[in-house]
């Protein structure tokens, strides 16, 4: 049986992460999507908001799932993704109080014994409130993490705000798609399902533009790319030695690669020092690029690059 794949949706107090869920929830088949909420309180309010649209809720209060609830969240994961029936996705929505490196590590846990695998990190970002992000390490954390940053009430500000918040967000994650939303509903009506959001990031893993992030910046975005296939083991021994030698500094670890020999997309997922590879759709027609994504700080972009490009078969 395939894993579960799970989406975490993070994001700052009050950015607008129940009002995007509950839509995407309503574009899905009723009892489809299995929901974890967590909120810091004892008592929960967003749950009450989903729980009608759910296969499953399960509310998560009383502390951070990234760190006093951790354990009640690899719980929750386990038994719904082993369950009699399996939902066809999770999806968290975190506390706006947490960091999803706990969150992550959480879902590594349970990916290591193939129930359910990472698909993906949303953060929601209120764009009429961006210059206040940076006041905020932990919003920040949260949008280094992220695989889409949604820009929720876009509505809200004129193109020069929303070019700004753009930027701002580019600058701590310049890998991340970003997405403006509001009231819940993405301007870009090809990419208003989450399945549809998610596809198109992962077919579109390399960003729109290297960014120079400013000297606030908490995180590196390196993008690394071969336009072609690379060899399987001197991809593996750019994994374990230089990938290992920043291990530390490294968060998120994503890429697409096409191997030499290997029809499918192999598809890396990385959190911290916790790398998962798996394999994907056969590339069939579609040109053999191989991409990968490191996100964390202190990282040696040049040299990075040379080792990837190392890896390029003959």
């Amino acid at each position: 049986m395939d894993p579960v794949p799970v989406t975490i949706v993070t994001g700052f107090l009050g950015a607008g992460k129940t009002t995007l869920v509950n839509r995407w929830l309503a574009d899905l088949p009723r009892g489809a999507v299995a929901v974890i909420v967590n909120e810091v309180g004892e008592i929960g309010i967003d749950g009450a908001l989903l729980a009608a649209r759910a296969q499953e809720l399960v509310e998560i209060a009383g502390g951070c799932v990234c760190c006093v609830t951790h354990a009640e969240l690899v719980r929750a994961l386990e038994e719904l993704a082993t369950g009699p029936a399996p939902p066809a996705r999770i999806l968290i929505e975190t506390s706006g109080a947490a960091s999803p490196a706990g969150v992550l590590r959480a879902i590594a846990a349970g990916g290591a014994r193939g129930t359910h695998a990472l698909d993906g990190v949303i953060t929601v970002v209120d764009a009429s409130r961006i210059d206040r992000l940076r006041a905020h390490d932990l919003a920040i954390e949260q949008v280094g993490f992220a695989d889409v940053v949604v820009l929720s009430r876009a509505d809200r500000v004129d193109r020069a705000q929303r070019d700004h918040a753009e930027a701002v967000i580019a600058a701590q994650n310049g890998a991340a798609l970003i997405v403006a939303a509001a009231r819940g509903e993405l301007e870009d009506p090809a990419l208003s399902s989450l399945a549809a959001l998610l596809d198109h990031r992962r077919a579109d893993l390399v960003p729109r533009a290297m960014v120079t992030a400013p000297r606030h910046a908490v995180y590196d975005s390196v993008s690394l790319v071969i336009d072609g296939e690379v060899d399987g083991e001197r991809f593996a021994a750019f994994m374990e030695e230089e990938l290992a030698a920043v291990a530390g500094r490294l968060f998120r670890t994503k890429g697409i690669l096409a191997v030499d020999g290997v029809p499918e997309r192999m598809i890396v997922q990385g959190v911290a020092d916790l790398v998962e590879v798996t394999f994907g759709e056969p590339w069939g027609d579609a040109p053999r690029t191989s991409r990968v994504v490191l996100v964390g700080f202190g990282l040696d972009r040049q040299a990075l690059a040379r080792a990837f490009a190392a890896c390029r078969a003959a």
